[in-house]
């Protein structure tokens, strides 16, 4: 068997439907290790990435709508969450091919997919190079910095990845809203997966041409960004350079549009997959 399963903890009533919304974890054998996933419905495929030091919870307000359209997919990268962890350092086009690998064992042929920081890198990265696999990208809050920029904020980089535990005043800048829930969360996937592994995947970030890759990635993708993000201020640059996408500002909106308004980051998604 490709993969296999285990109870979720939660099956979540969804008394607007009159049912009950069950969410299965899933793990697949790949290439890359093995990989971690929560999925729910069964309409076409949606593949949600998550940000670095976070995992497939991160768009736990956003599963269930969504599964009402997609068959969604909500991976643990490698290295983070319940996936395997990582045995040497990855580039963004190795995330990338992790993603196509994680869809050939689960033969899915083309999907839908929806990426935010890390995660919007390698959507940018399957856009460049595995466009014929996707059908509609979301490029979410993505870092888009020159080596320059790079060298002169990793000291910041560092401080925000090497400590694994963050306090509460540590994370608030970032969100609309944060309660007990959302840190022992936060905490328990910054531990999963380790400091040395999210300060890979930031040199990964550094490392990454992302300029060069944007160029090639096919028109009318999507971008989305929060209005009181640390990347909105690079958001016209980066819409300058892709080839007419749709592009969307979320007000009072943080680095992780996905919880800060899950409705609205729902209703872009739904918009234009259409």
């Amino acid at each position: 068997m490709p993969f296999w399963s285990r109870p979720h903890p939660g099956i979540v009533s969804t008394e607007m439907l009159g049912e009950m919304f069950e969410m299965q974890d899933l793990f697949a054998a790949t290439k890359f290790g093995r990989i971690h996933m929560l999925t729910a419905g069964s309409g076409e495929p949606l593949l949600l990435l998550h940000s670095n030091g976070g995992s497939a919870y991160e768009y736990e307000h956003v599963i269930e709508p969504l599964s009402r359209k997609f068959h969604v997919i909500a991976w643990d990268m490698p290295g983070q969450g319940d996936s395997d962890p990582l045995l040497r350092h990855f580039s963004v086009r190795e995330y990338a091919d992790a993603v196509v690998d994680l869809m050939d064992v689960l033969k899915i042929e083309k999907a839908t997919v929806s990426g935010a920081s890390i995660g919007g890198a390698v959507c940018v990265a399957l856009g460049a190079h595995h466009a014929d696999r996707m059908k509609k990208l979301f490029i979410t809050e993505c870092p888009y910095r020159s080596p320059a920029e790079w060298a002169g904020n990793w000291a910041n980089t560092e401080a925000n990845y090497a400590p694994v535990t963050q306090t509460i005043d540590r994370v608030k800048p970032r969100l609309r809203h944060v309660d007990d829930h959302l840190m022992t969360r936060w905490n328990i996937d910054r531990a999963k997966a380790g400091s040395k592994t999210c300060l890979s995947v930031m040199w990964a970030l550094r490392e990454y041409d992302i300029a060069a890759d944007i160029r090639k990635v096919p028109a009318g993708q999507v971008l989305v960004y929060g209005d009181r993000s640390p990347t909105v201020a690079k958001a016209e640059t980066f819409r300058s350079e892709l080839k007419n996408p749709g592009f969307h500002i979320i007000e009072n909106c943080g680095h992780f549009p996905m919880i800060d308004d899950p409705e609205k980051f729902v209703a872009i998604i739904e918009q234009e997959a259409a």
